[in-house]
């Protein structure tokens, strides 16, 4: 058919029904939740469904950048390409890099998902065609290929976690005159600024890629963020993660009507943290972050943050990685592989038998809190008056 001969309309409804209404900023007034979608291009690849187009569509939800990522890893490619909609909905949505999904049905009845996503000079939707049990299967099989690796997901922030930049500014920078005080943990990077190492983070990164993958976090744009990892991993044996810089929604957020949103989200770097089952991995139960600082995370990531400080009583900034923070993440990794094997034991007895085993799978936060309780009870034990 002729694209131009479909043209339909986007309900909000469902998403925006308990947000505040939504303004046009340039001239103040309530937008309506009905969006028109002009189609430019529909593309025939042979093994498209045959889909019963309408004229109005339900927009049913917004998935993180991560399932995107995911659908780019799977090299799927776009069926569809329509008009940028001019809407504050969907200027947050590519505000914060996150994609919508409508349900599409097909002549023989079955369900599909069309994923838009908005290209990054803003004039367009592409359309992605994908079955909801696909998308689901994609997302959880790169969670269980790293739980069959032995290794749980760690992000890491950079500065005033493992790095702090040299130069003028607040206190969270190394003044010039100091610098020479750091000796060799004063390392140039690609673009001829500096930044100061915490002590020993190279044998702590080693260290640490044996159980966990490590993905980067930071505010920092891509390149500074690609500019630390190469002189922290330059092999990039590491640091095998996702590299993710947030500044783009950090940016967003600032000049955007609701501006005290934490630019920082777990579901942008996995998607399996935006699925809502009880199951193993689904929500926020398997990644660790590292992070001096918590208000640039979602309130119900905060359990997932080891908070770190620098060091007290040292003139010179530093992080203690070495043996705390280490010995953390060893605890909760051990007890965590424990626990999958005894739940995945516990789970094929079950099913010999013909029962259903009603055991919560293991989590890194509950094993988290628990440890940081055992802590706790051993330092009220060993005080003294």
């Amino acid at each position: 058919m002729n694209p131009a001969q479909w043209q339909f309309s986007l309900s909000l409804d469902f998403v925006t029904k308990d947000q505040p209404a939504l303004l046009d900023k340039r001239n103040g007034r309530v937008n309506t939740s009905q969006v028109p979608l002009y189609t430019e291009q529909i593309i025939y690849r042979g093994d498209e469904p045959k889909l019963l187009l309408e004229s109005n569509y339900e927009i049913q939800g917004a998935y993180p950048r991560g399932f995107f990522v995911v659908m780019a890893k799977r090299s799927m490619q776009h069926n569809f390409v329509f008009r940028y909609p001019d809407h504050p909905w969907f200027e947050d949505l590519y505000g914060l890099r996150k994609s919508a999904y409508i349900e599409m049905r097909a002549e023989d009845g079955v369900q599909w998902e069309l994923h838009l996503k908005i290209s990054r000079d803003k004039q367009y939707l592409f359309g992605y065609l994908c079955k909801h049990e696909t998308m689901l299967q994609i997302v959880k099989e790169s969670m269980e290929s790293l739980l069959y690796q032995r290794k749980l997901p760690l992000v890491l922030d950079l500065d005033d976690t493992l790095v702090r930049i040299v130069g003028a500014g607040n206190d969270r920078h190394v003044p010039e005159n100091e610098v020479h005080l750091y000796g060799s943990r004063v390392v140039a990077l690609a673009d001829n600024r500096r930044v100061v190492l915490t002590e020993r983070v190279h044998e702590f990164l080693d260290w640490a890629q044996n159980f966990y993958e490590i993905s980067v976090c930071s505010l920092g744009d891509q390149n500074y963020v690609e500019n630390v990892v190469n002189v922290l991993d330059p092999d990039r044996t590491r640091v095998r993660g996702i590299l993710y810089s947030a500044r783009f929604e950090h940016d967003y957020i600032k000049r955007s009507p609701d501006p005290s949103r934490p630019p920082k989200d777990l579901t942008a770097l996995y998607p399996y943290c935006a699925l809502k089952e009880r199951a193993l991995g689904c929500g926020f139960t398997l990644p660790l972050i590292i992070d001096d600082e918590t208000r640039m995370w979602p309130s119900d990531q905060h359990d997932n943050i080891i908070v770190v400080k620098s060091q007290t009583g040292n003139p010179l900034w530093n992080v203690n990685l070495f043996p705390l923070i280490q010995e953390t993440l060893m605890n909760i990794h051990q007890d965590f592989f424990r626990q999958l094997d005894s739940w995945r034991s516990k789970h094929m007895e079950a099913a010999q038998n013909g029962l259903i085993c009603t055991r919560e799978p293991p989590s890194s936060i509950g094993i988290y809190k628990t440890y940081l309780r055992s802590m706790f009870r051993d330092m009220i034990a060993a005080r003294r008056n």
